[in-house]
């Protein structure tokens, strides 16, 4: 009988604990596509799947909103802190989430838009 109790005010405990945080963070993460052969192989041009963004390994973005006439105007959106230690990979980016390895052997999902971690 007690475990019983100890075990339902651990649920309740977990559920008001959560809640304040999960409708934020259900309204950052997409419905999430898997990465298949043909996203590789084609990726949107938007994407950074890989280290140099393609198979044919080019490191070229498609992207044509920055260019020599306004380059000049371009300005910080967002910046984000990263554990302390030393940091030397190439993040991918996936439907507007930067995936990045961070120091301290873990990684951590970033929403593009805004530079809030999403996990």
């Amino acid at each position: 009988m007690i475990k019983a109790r100890y075990g339902v005010g651990a649920v309740i405990l977990g559920i008001f604990t959560a809640a304040p945080f999960t409708p934020s963070l259900l309204s950052q993460v997409p419905e999430f596509k898997p990465v298949t052969e043909s996203v590789l192989s084609n990726p949107d041009p938007a994407d950074w799947l890989m280290i140099n963004r393609t198979f044919n390994q080019h490191r070229f973005s498609p992207l044509n909103q920055i260019n020599k006439n306004n380059v000049g105007q371009l300005r910080m959106a967002w910046t984000r802190g990263l554990p302390a230690g030393t940091q030397e990979t190439t993040p991918t980016v996936y439907r507007g989430i930067i995936y990045m390895y961070v120091p301290g052997a873990s990684v951590q999902a970033i929403d593009g838009t805004n530079g809030y971690l999403i996990w």
